[in-house]
C-alpha cells in the first residue's frame, strides 16, 4: 500500500519534470512550427483552387449566356414566344444550369424555365439592380464586377449568378412587329445561374485529400525530427544532467564522455575541466585548513590591535569635516567682533572724557575683544585638527626635535614655576618623520602636562629605544607631576572634542591632533597615570615608516599566497 501512495504521490512530481524537459519543448515548438506552416500553405492552397475554380465557373456562365443569347436571338427578333420558351426549358435541363431568366426593361420576367416565375417583378433596389437602376440615371449596362455573383440556395448549395444586358439591334429598332426606339439601349436582361454543387464537391475531396497528405507529411516530419532531437539534445543534455548531479552529491571524480565538436561536447569537455580544478582546489583546501586555526590565532591579536586603532581613526575622520565647517564659519564674523572692537575702543578714548563711565565701557570692550580672541584661538585649534597635512618624511634628529618643543614652550613653564627634566638616552636619534609635525605633538602634550600642574611641578622629557624591537621604534615621552587623569575618562582623552578641563582652556582637540600624527607616522600612542600622582604620555614611532607599510602589506599577502 505504501508503495502504491509513493507512486501516486510521485507521478504529479514526474509529470512535471517530462514537461520541463528541454527536449520535449524543442521537440513542439518544432512540432508546432511545422505544423503552422503546412496549416497556411494547406489554407492558402485551398483558397488559390475554389478562386480559380470560381473564376472558371464565371467563364463557364459567360460563354453559357452568350450560348442562349444567340440561340434565342432569331426566336425573340421574330417574336416567337412559344419557341422562346422551349428553348429555355431544353437548355436549363443541363445538369449545370439551375435558372434562366428573361427580364424586360422594367424587372419583370418574361421567360422563364420556371412557370412560376413569369411575370413576377423584381426588386430594382437589390444590389445587383440598384446600379444600373439609379434615380434619373437611364438603363444602360451592367457593370463588369457586378454581373456575376455566388449565393446560397435555400436547398443548401451555391450557385453561380450571370447577367447580360439583352441590347438594341438595327432588327428590333427597324422591325415592323414590336419596333423599339432606335435610342433605347437596352431592352432587358438574360439572367442564367449555374448550380456548384460539383464543383464544391470537388473542393471539398481536394481538401480532404489535401490535408490527408499534410497530415501524413507532419506526422512523418515529427517522427524524423523526434528521433534528432533524441539523439541529438536529449541524450547528450541527459549525462550532463547525471554529471552535475554526481559533483552536487560530492564525487569530484566524475567525468561525463561526450565526444562530439558541436556546443555541447565544448560543454561537456568545460564540465570535465571543472571537475578536475574543483578536486586539486579541493586537495589544497584541505592542506590549507590544517594550518589555518595556527594563523588564525596569530592574527586575532593584530586585528585587535588594529581594530582599535580604525576606531579612533574613524572619531576623527568623521568629526574633521564637521570642524572644518564650523571653524570656517565662525573665523570670518570673530575677525569682524575683533576689528569693531577695536575700532569701538579707539573712538571712545578720543571722543569721551576720563571717568568711570569711560573706563567701564572700554573694560566691557577689552572683555569682547578677549572673548573673541579666545574663540579664535578655538577656531584654529578646530582648523589644526581638522587640516589634512601632507606630510614631509625626511631624516630628523629626535634629541633635537625633544628640545625645540621645550624652547617654543618655555614662557609657559616659566610662568607656572614649572621645572623641566630631560632625559635623552638614545645613542642613535635619527628617525624619517616630519619635524614639524612631531614638534607640534611634543607642544600639545607639553601644554597639557602644564595645565595639569596650575601649582607647580615637573615636566620630564625622556627618549630612548622600544624594548624587544631590534632598535627599529624609538620611543618619545612626556610626563608630569600633576592632576592625573580619572580611570573612567583616559579611554576617551584621544577622542575629538572630549577635555577633563573644568575651565574654558580650549574645545579638547589636543590629544585628538597628536593621535592623527602618531598614526600617520605609523606610531603608537598611550598614557599611564594616577589621580594627584601625574601623567605621562609615550609616543612609539618607527624609525623609518615605509618600512612597516610594506611589511604591513606583505603579511596581508600571505594568506593569498598559501591558498593559490
Amino acid at each position: 500500500m505504501g508503495v502504491l501512495e509513493g507512486a501516486l504521490m510521485s507521478a504529479p512530481s514526474r509529470l512535471r519534470k517530462f514537461t520541463a524537459s528541454l527536449s520535449l519543448r524543442l521537440f513542439f515548438v518544432a512540432f508546432l512550427a511545422i505544423f503552422l506552416l503546412f496549416a497556411v500553405h494547406a489554407a492558402l492552397s485551398s483558397g488559390f483552387q475554389r478562386d480559380m475554380l470560381e473564376q472558371h465557373l464565371r467563364s463557364d456562365a459567360e460563354r453559357v449566356s452568350v450560348l442562349i443569347h444567340q440561340s434565342l436571338f432569331t426566336s425573340m427578333l421574330r417574336n416567337e414566344r412559344e419557341r422562346t420558351s422551349t428553348t429555355i426549358d431544353l437548355i436549363a435541363n443541363e445538369a449545370s444550369v439551375e435558372a434562366i431568366r428573361i427580364y424586360d426593361k422594367l424587372g419583370v420576367i418574361r421567360y422563364s424555365n420556371a412557370a412560376a416565375d413569369i411575370g413576377v417583378s423584381v426588386d430594382l433596389g437589390s444590389p445587383m439592380c440598384r446600379a444600373c437602376h439609379a434615380p434619373d440615371v437611364p438603363l444602360d449596362s451592367v457593370p463588369p464586377a457586378l454581373n456575376a455573383r455566388l449565393h446560397e440556395t435555400e436547398r443548401g448549395y451555391r450557385v453561380m449568378e450571370y447577367v447580360a444586358p439583352i441590347r438594341n439591334s438595327e432588327g428590333c429598332s427597324g422591325g415592323a412587329c414590336h419596333a423599339h426606339a432606335p435610342g433605347q439601349t437596352v431592352l432587358g436582361m438574360l439572367e442564367v445561374q449555374l448550380s456548384m454543387r460539383s464543383v464544391d464537391a470537388a473542393l471539398a475531396a481536394s481538401r480532404r485529400r489535401t490535408l490527408a497528405l499534410a497530415g501524413g507529411v507532419i506526422f512523418l516530419a515529427a517522427l524524423f525530427m523526434a528521433g534528432i532531437v533524441y539523439q541529438g539534445v536529449h541524450v547528450p543534455t541527459k549525462r550532463i544532467h547525471r554529471g552535475t548531479e554526481a559533483l552536487a552529491e560530492g564525487n569530484l571524480d566524475v567525468e561525463i564522455e561526450l565526444d562530439r565538436p558541436d556546443e555541447l561536447g565544448e560543454l561537456a569537455q568545460s564540465f570535465n575541466e571543472m571537475t578536475r580544478r574543483l578536486k586539486a582546489a579541493h586537495v589544497e583546501r584541505e592542506a590549507w585548513s590544517r594550518t589555518l586555526e595556527e594563523r588564525v590565532q596569530q592574527k586575532t591579536a593584530e586585528l585587535e590591535e588594529i581594530h582599535q586603532q580604525m576606531i579612533q581613526i574613524e572619531k576623527t575622520a568623521s568629526l574633521g569635516k564637521m570642524a572644518a565647517t564650523v571653524a570656517h564659519e565662525l573665523n570670518n564674523p570673530l575677525t569682524g567682533i575683533l576689528t569693531y572692537a577695536k575700532l569701538v575702543a579707539r573712538r571712545i578714548r578720543g571722543k569721551l572724557s576720563p571717568g568711570e563711565e569711560r573706563d567701564r565701557i572700554l573694560d566691557n570692550l577689552d572683555l569682547i575683544r578677549s572673548e573673541s580672541m579666545r574663540c579664535g584661538n578655538i577656531v584654529r585649534d578646530l582648523l589644526t585638527y581638522a587640516r589634512e597635512h601632507k606630510a614631509e618624511f625626511r631624516e630628523a634628529h629626535l634629541d633635537e626635535l625633544a628640545e625645540r618643543a621645550l624652547k617654543l614652550v618655555s614662557h609657559h613653564t616659566e610662568l607656572k614655576g614649572i621645572e623641566t627634566q630631560t632625559d635623552l638616552r638614545l645613542d642613535d636619534d635619527r628617525v624619517i618623520c616630519d619635524a614639524e609635525q612631531i614638534v607640534q605633538a611634543l607642544i600639545a602634550l607639553m601644554i597639557n602636562a602644564v595645565e595639569a600642574m596650575p601649582d607647580g611641578g615637573r615636566l620630564t622629557v625622556t627618549t630612548g629605544a622600544v624594548e624587544h624591537d631590534s632598535g627599529r621604534r624609538v620611543s618619545l615621552s612626556v610626563g608630569d607631576t600633576g592632576i592625573g587623569i580619572p580611570e573612567d575618562a583616559r579611554e576617551r582623552v584621544f577622542d575629538p572634542f572630549y577635555s577633563t578641563k573644568t575651565e574654558a582652556k580650549g574645545v579638547g582637540l589636543g590629544l585628538a591632533v597628536v593621535y592623527g600624527i602618531v598614526q600617520r607616522h605609523e606610531g603608537r600612542i598611550s598614557l599611564a597615570s594616577n589621580p594627584g600622582g601625574g601623567t605621562t604620555f609615550t609616543l612609539e614611532l618607527p624609525r623609518d615608516p615605509d618600512t612597516v607599510v610594506r611589511e604591513r602589506a606583505q603579511l596581508a599577502k600571505q594568506p593569498a599566497r598559501s591558498e593559490a
